[in-house]
């Protein structure tokens, strides 16, 4: 860059960071042979060739379109897009300019760059190219001429040439310059001034010498007619003089004319000017100057991206650049258009990898890049800081220390990690490359010198001496440094060189691991920056990524060692230095440091993820403050846990913690990441607001890239991509979670019930399950319609998910009927241009005689077509082990699967009750068997000729993996046929195929209506209620609500309802472990919301059994229930989330209420008093609140133990009267329960509640709260320490921004509402309302829906790929979730009651209850599935979602179904039917009496712990584990001796003021009797 640029960009972009920079953040590069040219978004060209050839090039070229009046400059319109041409290096610029589009197309072919131009639409007549353009040959600023040859170009146009002493500028058009004149400089003066002209500026040329001695020239150029298209190319081509001295005299006419080379030039740049006409002729110019990348590469076009962008950055010589300079006046950094040797030896090491692991040829570039270490290297054995590119000459640097010295007497501003860097790359090269005989002894040269040199410079700790860092801000001895003399010794120690040679390079490699041992930090757990015998600096910092790579060659040469050491030991593993080094803690240890280094590094805002170099980075962070996040700093992370992930695994060890980091740091990484610009170029940096900064692309990011890739792919551990291939993959995913359906018969209290079931997605049935409802042995069942004649094929389930504008394919899901989970799906080609129309029409039924599933067939075509079955088996929820097989017979084919393996496996997590795997088979049939069927493998060639041309084969009589069955249903324009699959458990595939064949042979319609009976039998005598009856649609949702929250339970175990039969966002969920998947887990949460509903309609029973099942299943001895567990109660997530915990009683205290005790049922008192007692010892925080995401004080958590303390204390009260009353034939606390101690239990569980009642706004409430939200207090959705003040920063989940906790808001705090805690009209209720609504309500079409929370990452992707499914890794928006559309009418309902708390509720109408429970039908899809979110914009996605339709989430979420017949029951009921009554009573209908003073202390007096304390109380308790015990203070003291050996760390004492019965506060006849009104104290002592 010219400083007259630099100083007009200066002045452009005035007060923006960095301004005397050129960044290329944005736009993209073309380049070939030295030459290197930046293509800005919007169309600006410069070149950056300077730092690979010494061309200085067009310093900046801009261009415009004039049609005789102004000109139309190109970065004054809408840039609609900018992108390569496929893997080349062509840029594509795409314009809106109206009526016509602008294309610009740019491309260095050798040594010249053309930008291609092309209008298409209506452009304006006698249109004109203008290309204003300032060169800089040799990159001087100043005596610079220029010379118009008139008629010497194309179409006998004009060509310029700008010309300084050794570079010369040529600039001619395809068809001919029709004008060029010089542009006037602006003088010294003008520059230092204010006008702001900008480029080209405008300017009287008073004198000839004005036009002639100046570098800026403004052209003009006719377009040329082609068809409707116009075009012209503009050719720029810079040559260089190299001659220095001229010595005969024909050679001094030349320096005085240079006629012939000109002319040369000239004519050599109109030919290529001409030579590609329009853009396709340039794609074939670019074809072959891509990369060339196998199909079958992993992440193929990030590979290809990368190695393009090495490309572009490599000189002639060989060696690369750092990356394009952007500061070449050192305004802000040190440049980067040089090659360092280590960037380039990492680089090197990348490509070296990358050709061996995926095939690539890269051996031309890597024998160059050797060559040139082999002649850079310096006479000490070590090289230069940084030198050109294209000579190796030593380039401006600041670590030059052994040059600037003495023999002897280099100081430390010296970087010893590149002379190791290039170590190991050619050491690595040579054991791994078959060289040329006369290479071989030069390489082996220059590592025998460079090893002596690390050698010298290593302290007799093993490791190197003090030097520069690798960032090349400090001095110091770092880790970072060391880890590269060991990975270099370990290399060379490997490589094949002299014994002595590898001798020398073992030991130092064994001194070097034992001195990097010795720095190890425990307290850290991770090793310093650096570290010396004065001082040490434990930051963490991005470059100890290092010691991954250095362990892993050393583990090698550890392994290569032990078994030479073998063979020389006569089979006998002989001691050595290495097992003495104890290299398996080190590598424990290296691992731990890698994924805490990740830990603390990882910065995250809203806009971008990653890690930053080391804590306390402050370069280049202009107002920003805090560190930035690099991209080498996250690829190196993930390269790094990547490569431990598999030495760790090859070693036995669980590498599941390396893989999860490698992923996560890499998607950020991959072309929809924060560190990526729209044309796919890494950006060294990024600031918190998503602005990307510094060099790029940055070479060595690129090359980790590359590494991460490789490494990742294999060891099959690279995220998940989105899109599927037409047919079932190799590695097979679950389906969407958006389900349309979901069958099973109404059979669950039969004897021998069928256990059977089945979901629906678009085109497709999915996961049907058997013998258990979390058993998935069906991926996709769905068909293939095909015309082999033409090649078309279209399969009813599409693979990708995504829609396109040209899609003709319609699919439905609809209820057969409006009593029954009977479903019609209709797939419709509704005309593709090509003459091809056809439906199809597929009805299910499971059989209730049987154990399968009834497919009735139905297709009509305007044309032969062939219609095939397919099944995509995932055998016992793995589809990678399967085995199918073809059997035939007389009545035609029949197709069989079972797993491959299951005799012989070990079990995994999905067991039976008796902790087996489960075996089943499974059989495809139709009514009249298969003409033409086929076993295939998902990766089969035949497999892949039927899917994509409906070419069918002879078929295969048996396939193994992940196996797809196949069978021709028919062909013809009508067929009409039964298909069945069938199940059976021991892996019997006779017994499968007998259902089967029993199915079609019992006809549809017999199995049809004996199904769709089991479900009117259910529903029959049912009262629905007024909310719903006379609105088919209300009432229909209605029907679909219960009969799914009915369906969704196990048949083998009762009361085991599961969150939803769905996988959410499944596409990215691999079917290859013996495991559960997605929400088919019960949770003590949702299935209590499933409880509240199904006792509202009724089911007393199936809500007593579920209850009994928490209890019976999930409970352990101290009362704690895990998140969620398998149906057997096997745990799946074994986190501590208290509403789980306490539900289970609230769900006790409302079937009392409905006439079950516990004594009536398969649940006890003390099970109950177990939870509750949990409860009391460890609550009210949370390790995990609702969203089983966050620890700390939740206020739905809290409402929820609240409540389930108060009904607990209820059922104790209850107890208590029961068995005073002498009723033995109810309760279930035992013979020898205490009417005393359980109302003791009570009392402790009350005065507990009561405390958290009056504090949970102390606790979760904020007064001050933010500029954001200023309508205070209000409550937030979790403070991690009960302080709702300290604004604490919190990290939302999965990945999601950091916010300060006083702004990240949810509706959780409602339960407080709902639960009887808190009245509709508090204050603060009423504030939190407002803020919610403010802050993650949308208003849909269908009505109003929130958020989860502020910040909630827990969705669909939102920057990259809007709307594709979610990975469990970053870039996820939370979307909107109709249970809290139920909850705020349930909340409505209240606010509008005519209770105490009753003020009228939310003035709107859409926030009517009524209108509520309206919208919720709304996000119900065509199948009356509710979903767990809804789509939450307008904006159109790749993936079809609408605004307020369900997304790939969870659907049905049971949840949700609940929340439906919830808020219609209680809109009937005119409340929230939830409330338990009890709770309500004590804290919003009665009125309680002050409570008194106490104080507890506990003590040890002899053999007896003694619990003492004074209170004002008229009563006392205390309560333990064990038991608890009621006192009556005597002169307000009291005391309870406890037996000393109590195996509890809490014990509760609490008090209570009950009065006198006749009080206005105690009602001795009310549910807790002498407690109803009372006021109470407690106090907690932590044994």
């Amino acid at each position: 860059m010219r400083l007259r640029t630099a100083l007009t960009e200066h002045e452009r972009r005035r007060g923006e960071r960095y301004p005397a920079e050129r960044p290329t953040t944005a736009g993209a590069f073309t380049g070939d042979d030295g030459r290197l040219v930046h293509v800005g978004p919007n169309g600006t060209v410069h070149d950056c060739s300077y730092s690979l050839s010494g061309v200085g090039g067009a310093d900046r070229l801009r261009m415009g379109i004039t049609a005789g009046r102004g000109v139309r400059w190109f970065d004054d319109l809408t840039t609609t897009r900018q992108h390569y041409d496929g893997d080349t290096p062509l840029v594509e610029t795409e314009y809106d300019a109206g009526r016509y589009t602008i294309h610009q197309f740019d491309l260095v072919v050798s040594d010249t760059h053309l930008t291609h131009v092309e209008l298409r639409g209506a452009p304006p007549a006698d249109a004109e190219l203008v290309a204003a353009c300032a060169f800089s040959p040799d990159m001087v600023e100043g005596r610079v001429g220029n010379l118009v040859h008139g008629g010497a170009g194309p179409e006998d146009g004009s060509v310029v040439e700008v010309y300084h002493r050794t570079e010369h500028d040529f600039l001619t058009a395809s068809t001919g310059l029709s004008a060029a004149h010089g542009q006037r400089l602006r003088t010294v003066s003008e520059l230092l001034g204010e006008n702001g002209e900008g480029f080209p500026h405008r300017g009287e040329i008073d004198q000839r010498e004005d036009s002639r001695l100046t570098p800026d020239v403004v052209v003009r150029a006719p377009f040329e007619r082609d068809g409707r298209t116009e075009r012209v190319t503009l050719a720029s081509r810079a040559v260089l003089d190299r001659r220095e001295t001229r010595e005969t005299v024909d050679d001094a006419k030349d320096a005085i004319s240079d006629g012939p080379d000109r002319q040369r030039r000239i004519d050599e740049l109109s030919r290529i000017a001409t030579a590609y006409p329009d853009a396709d002729d340039l794609r074939d110019a670019a074809e072959g100057r891509g990369p060339t990348v196998p199909d079958d590469v992993p992440r193929r076009s990030v590979v290809a991206s990368d190695l393009r962008a090495l490309d572009l950055l490599t000189a002639e010589s060989g060696a690369r650049i750092a990356a394009p300079e952007f500061d070449p006046f050192y305004s802000t950094s040190g440049g980067y258009g040089y090659t360092w040797f280590r960037d380039e030896a990492e680089t090197s090491l990348a490509l070296l990898d990358a050709s061996d692991e995926l095939g690539l040829d890269a051996d031309e570039e890597l024998l160059a890049t050797a060559s040139f270490f082999c002649r850079t290297q310096d006479a000490d054995g070590s090289w230069p800081h940084r030198v050109w590119a294209d000579s190796g000459k030593v380039a401006p640097g600041w670590a030059n220390a052994r040059i600037e010295g003495a023999n002897g007497t280099a100081g430390p501003n010296d970087q010893l990690d590149q002379p190791a860097s290039v170590v190991a790359f050619l050491a690595r090269l040579r054991r791994t490359t078959d060289l040329p005989p006369e290479w071989r002894d030069r390489v082996d040269d220059t590592i025998a010198d460079a090893l002596e040199f690390l050698r010298e410079t290593t302290e007799d700790d093993g490791l190197p001496r003090q030097c520069q860092n690798c960032w090349e801000n400090a001095l110091g001895r770092f880790t970072h440094t060391g880890a590269t003399y060991l990975r270099a010794f370990a290399a060379v120690a490997r490589a094949p060189l002299p014994d002595d040679v590898r001798a020398d390079a073992a030991d130092a490699a064994d001194a070097a691991l034992a001195g990097l041992q010795d720095r190890w930090n425990p307290d850290t757990e991770r090793f310093p920056q650096r570290a010396s015998a004065e001082s040490r600096d434990d930051r963490p910092d991005a470059s100890t990524f290092a010691l991954a790579t250095a362990a892993t060659e050393y583990a090698a040469l550890r392994a290569e060692r032990g078994e030479r050491d073998t063979a020389a030991n006569g089979g006998a593993v002989a001691g050595s230095t290495a097992t003495e080094a104890n290299f398996d803690a080190f590598l424990d240890r290296v691992t731990t440091h890698v994924l805490t280094t990740i830990a603390e590094l990882r910065r995250e805002t809203a806009d971008v993820e990653g890690l930053v170099r080391f804590t306390g980075d402050d370069w280049r962070t202009a107002e920003q403050g805090g560190a930035k996040v690099w991209s080498i700093a996250t690829l190196w992370g993930s390269t790094a846990a990547a490569e431990l992930g598999g030495l760790v695994r090859e070693r036995g060890g669980d590498a599941n913690a390396l893989f999860g980091a490698a992923r996560n740091l890499y998607a950020l990484c991959e072309p929809d990441g924060p560190f990526v610009n729209d044309a796919g170029l890494i950006a060294e940096q990024a600031f918190d607001d998503g602005d990307l900064d510094g060099a790029t692309p940055i070479a060595w990011s690129h090359a980790l890239r590359i590494d991460a890739t490789v490494t990742l792919a294999s060891h099959g551990a690279l995220p998940v991509p989105h899109d599927e291939p037409q047919g079932p993959d190799e590695a097979p995913h679950w389906t969407t979670g958006r389900k349309f359906g979901v069958g099973t018969p109404a059979d669950h209290k039969a004897a021998d019930p069928v256990p059977v079931w089945f979901t629906l997605t678009e085109g497709a049935l999915t996961e049907a399950r058997f013998p258990r409802i979390d058993v998935m042995n069906v991926r996709t069942f769905d068909f293939l319609v095909a015309d082999p004649e033409t090649g078309y094929t279209v399969r009813t389930f599409d693979e990708t998910s995504h829609l396109s504008a040209t899609e003709t394919v319609e699919r439905t899901t609809e209820p057969s009927a409006d009593d029954a989970l009977a479903y019609t799906q209709t797939v419709r080609e509704t005309g593709d241009g090509h003459g091809h129309r056809w439906t199809l029409t597929v009805e299910y039924a499971v059989d209730t005689d049987g154990d399968a599933i009834l497919a009735d067939v139905s297709f009509e075509g305007s044309r032969e077509y062939d219609v095939y079955a397919l099944v995509d088996t995932t055998v016992t929820n793995v589809g990678t082990n399967d085995r199918g097989d073809r059997v035939g017979g007389s009545d035609g084919y029949h197709l069989l699967a079972r797993n491959d393996d299951a005799a012989q496996r070990d079990p995994g997590k999905l067991v039976d009750d008796e902790g087996d795997s489960f075996e089943v088979a499974l059989a495809l049939d139709s009514a009249g068997g298969f003409d033409w069927a086929s076993a295939f493998a998902a990766d089969d060639d035949a497999a892949d000729a039927l899917f994509a041309d409906g070419d069918r084969g002879e078929g295969n009589e048996t396939a193994t993996g992940n196996v797809v069955l196949a069978g021709l249903v028919g062909s013809g324009t009508e067929i009409s046929d039964a298909v069945a699959l069938g199940f059976a458990e021991n892996a019997d595939t006779a017994a499968a195929l007998g259902e089967a064949r029993g199915a079609v042979a019992r006809g549809f319609a017999n199995v049809a209506e004996s199904y769709v009976e089991t479900w009117r039998e259910w529903l029959a005598d049912r009262e629905f209620p007024a909310s719903v009856t006379g609105d088919a649609e209300l009432e229909t949702q209605y029907r679909f609500a219960l009969m799914t929250l009915a369906a969704v339970e196990d048949k083998r175990h009762d009361g085991a309802g599961i969150a939803s039969p769905s996988v959410p966002w499944g596409e990215t969920e691999y079917a290859a472990e013996d495991r559960g998947y997605g929400y088919n887990f019960v949770w003590s949460r949702d299935l209590y919301q499933v409880f509240t509903a199904l006792i509202e309609v009724g089911e007393i029973e199936r809500g007593a059994d579920a209850l009994a099942y928490l209890y019976n299943t999930q409970q352990d001895d101290d009362g704690f229930l895990p998140q969620n567990t398998y149906i057997d109660g096997r745990t799946r997530w074994g986190g501590e989330q208290m509403d789980n915990i306490a539900f289970p009683s609230v769900m006790a205290w409302q079937l009392y209420e409905h006439g079950v005790s516990p004594g009536d049922t398969d649940y006890t008192y003390d099970q109950i008093r177990r939870s509750l007692g949990y409860i009391a010892a460890n609550g009210p925080e949370t390790a995990q609140e609702r969203w089983e995401e966050e620890a700390g004080y939740s206020p739905s958590s809290i409402a929820a133990e609240i409540a389930g303390l108060v009904c607990g204390a209820a059922l104790a009260v209850a107890e208590a009267d029961r068995i005073e009353a002498g009723d033995a034939s109810a309760g279930g606390t035992g013979p020898d329960a205490d009417p005393d101690s359980l109302r003791a239990d009570a009392l402790s569980w009350l005065a507990l509640a009561d405390d958290w009642t009056a504090r949970v706004e102390e606790w979760c409430a904020t007064a001050t709260g933010t500029e954001r939200h200023s309508q205070t207090p209000y409550y937030v959705r979790v403070t991690a320490d009960g302080d709702p003040e300290i604004g604490r920063p919190r990290t939302i989940a999965n990945d999601g921004p950091t916010y300060d906790e006083r702004e990240i808001v949810d509706g959780g705090f409602l339960e407080l509402v709902r639960l009887g805690v808190k009245p509709a009209d508090d204050t603060v209720v009423r504030n939190s309302v407002s803020v919610v609504d403010d802050s993650i309500r949308v208003d849909t079409p269908y009505g109003p829906a929130w958020y989860r929370y502020v910040g909630d990452a827990y969705g669909e992707i939102a920057r990259g790929d809007p709307g594709g499914p979610w990975a469990g890794t970053g870039d996820g928006r939370g979307r909107l979730w109709p249970i809290f559309t139920g909850e705020r009418g349930e909340y409505e309902l209240r606010a509008r009651g005519d209770g105490p708390d009753g003020f009228g509720g939310t003035d709107e109408a859409d926030l009517e209850p009524d209108a509520l429970l309206e919208t919720m039908a709304g996000f119900g899809n065509s199948g009356r599935m509710l979903p767990e979110q809804v789509w939450d914009r307008e904006h159109p996605t790749d993936y079809g979602w609408e605004f307020g339709e369900g997304t790939g989430g969870a659907t049905p979420l049971a949840w949700s179904m609940a929340g439906y017949i919830r808020l219609a029951h209680g809109v009937d009921a005119g409340e929230p039917v939830e409330t338990p009554t009890v709770v309500r009573d004590r804290y919003v209908e009665r009125a309680r009496s002050e409570p008194p003073e106490l104080t507890a202390t506990d003590e040890y007096v002899d053999d007896d712990l003694v619990v003492s304390g004074e209170t004002t109380a008229d009563v006392v308790a205390v309560y333990t584990p064990g038991g608890a015990a009621l006192a009556t203070p005597e002169n307000g003291e009291y005391e309870f001796d406890l037996d000393p050996a109590l195996d509890a760390k809490t014990v509760v004492v609490a008090a209570a003021n009950t009065g006198d019965a006749d009080s206005e506060t105690v009602d001795a006849d009310a549910i807790l009797g002498e407690f109803s009104g009372a006021g109470t104290a407690v106090e907690r002592l932590r044994l």
